[in-house]
């Protein structure tokens, strides 16, 4: 790349966060066979003191290598995952170049801050690279190690990314398969640029709440669930993540917040689906269910014996506080086990390969073809009708109703809520949104 000439590139990638020992057992699987590149990378990333690049979904950032330094703007596009697209060219040091900065996307939105720009954080890691051929394409195996340091605090880094170079992108799945059948592999969905902002900011203990942007009126019905099943199964990985460091009540609710948007997302969108989804949605019950004992005793803590134990303190209580925090212990054990099984790990990359290149993508069936490349638009008006009138059903004989009744209406509720929320901002009627996503919140809390 010559002079100051910058092309959009799409870099298409899996990420995967290792344990120890990891390294040694990559460099000698055979699907990895090759001759290992090691470079040290430094890497300082830029921003203002507002964050407009990072509000935005850009990351921009300058590499030292021991070849040179290279300037690069990256971000997703579309909510892809996988797809990141990235402007990069040579620079003469670590310092931001301006003139760089002025040929991408992101010169409009900085219009008058060059001065505003500043390092915000740095990553170092030691990279071990290898080009492998595995099934028709061409794929750079890179396993890094190394930590994220802002503002005297430091994160340790220890990941597995796969990039494709060339061919299809299911091989990529094909070769994280081949290699987690023999080496744990955890599926990452943020990148080191996102959690560096975390480290800067202090909130690398925080939990992930949900992502919602709003999908453009014409983006495909397809697009659109992915880009929702992606989201939701972020947070579920951001949640999972930060509970192998410290038990947050919060972590966990938002995990499980994170696996009950997936699967509303999936029963919103069902008229794209086959019935390959089916397994999915075991799974992530599974997860749920694994959870269910330390959120119930969270809840019960909180909202009953504290309340109950602050209002009137007597020492009979003590023996009572006490069984119920070594039961939230024994819950959450079981929670960090499932977390931390084979089953998680396949879980959310079996999730991840469906979203991604699963049938249903393919599915020949002309309804469902039709569907998919639909403006979300004119779905998402069919979806929550069709939502509506189940609720409005489930709702006729309300009086009536037993237990296992009002609990299928208030999921039924809890759906459409989610529904609303994923298509706010496609009808240009805000007020509106926002009175109908508040009644169904009433409604699902009256319940």
């Amino acid at each position: 790349m010559s002079g100051m000439a910058q092309e959009m590139a799409q870099e298409i990638e899996l990420k995967f966060r290792l344990g120890p020992g990891a390294a040694a057992r990559l460099a000698a699987h055979p699907a990895l066979a090759g001759e290992d590149s090691v470079q040290t990378l430094r890497s300082v990333y830029f921003d203002t003191p507002d964050h407009a690049l990072r509000r935005a979904g850009w990351g921009l950032r300058v590499r030292a290598t021991g070849r040179g330094f290279v300037q690069t703007l990256k971000g997703q596009t579309g909510g892809d995952v996988l797809n990141r697209a990235e402007w990069e060219t040579p620079v003469p040091s670590e310092a931001l170049d301006w003139r760089a900065v002025k040929t991408t996307p992101a010169a409009a939105l900085l219009k008058g801050r060059r001065r505003d720009l500043s390092p915000r954080f740095a990553s170092t890691v030691r990279r071990r690279a290898r080009l492998v051929a595995f099934e028709g394409a061409v794929i750079e195996a890179a396993y890094d190690e190394g930590e994220l340091s802002a503002g005297g605090r430091v994160e340790p880094l220890r990941e597995l990314e796969l990039e494709l170079k060339d061919g299809p992108p299911q091989a990529l799945f094909a070769l994280a398969r081949r290699l987690s059948a023999d080496i744990a592999l955890v599926p990452l969905f943020e990148s080191k640029a996102e959690r560096g902002w975390r480290l800067a900011e202090g909130s690398e203990r925080a939990p992930r709440f949900a992502r919602v942007d709003p999908l453009p009126r014409a983006l495909s019905a397809e697009a659109a669930l992915r880009r929702t099943a992606l989201a939701a199964l972020g947070q579920v990985s951001a949640n999972a993540e930060l509970l192998r460091r410290v038990r947050r009540p919060e972590a966990l609710h938002q995990l499980r917040v994170g696996l009950r948007r997936l699967r509303a997302a999936l029963s919103v969108f069902a008229p794209l689906l086959g019935e390959d989804a089916a397994p999915v949605v075991a799974e992530l019950k599974w997860l749920a269910h694994e959870t269910d004992a330390a959120r119930d005793l969270d809840v019960f803590i909180r909202d009953v014996f504290h309340p109950a134990a602050l209002e009137t303190p007597a020492p009979d209580l003590a023996p009572l506080g006490l069984r119920l925090l070594a039961a939230r212990s024994g819950a959450y054990r079981r929670a960090m086990a499932a977390i931390d099984s084979p089953r998680y790990a396949a879980l959310m990359f079996e999730t991840l390969a469906w979203i991604e290149t699963g049938a249903w993508r393919t599915d020949p069936d002309p309804v469902r073809a039709w569907r998919r490349q639909r403006p979300v638009a004119a779905f998402a008006a069919e979806a929550l009708e069709r939502l509506s009138r189940r609720v409005q059903h489930g709702g006729r004989r309300l009086d009536q109703l037993d237990v296992a009744g009002r609990h299928r209406l208030r999921i039924r509720v809890k759906r459409l809520r989610y529904a609303a929320e994923f298509f706010a901002g496609l009808f240009d009627r805000p007020g509106r949104e926002r009175r109908f996503r508040a009644g169904l919140e009433q409604i699902q809390d009256a319940f």
